[in-house]
């Protein structure tokens, strides 16, 4: 895992599979669970709507 963004509670941690790459938003739920997005594009979107 390495993280790629941080800002405040909102991390982005890109995952290596055994397919490529996962990357994991965290601090965009109540209740604290991660969003799994399958594109670096789509996780900044993510992590955007939860610092709202």
């Amino acid at each position: 895992m390495m993280l790629i963004y941080g800002n405040g509670a909102v991390e982005i941690w890109k995952v290596s599979e055994a397919w490529g790459f996962d990357y994991y938003v965290y601090g965009v739920t109540l209740t604290g669970d991660p969003r799994v997005c399958p594109s670096e594009g789509m996780a900044f979107e993510v992590a955007a709507a939860g610092l709202r």
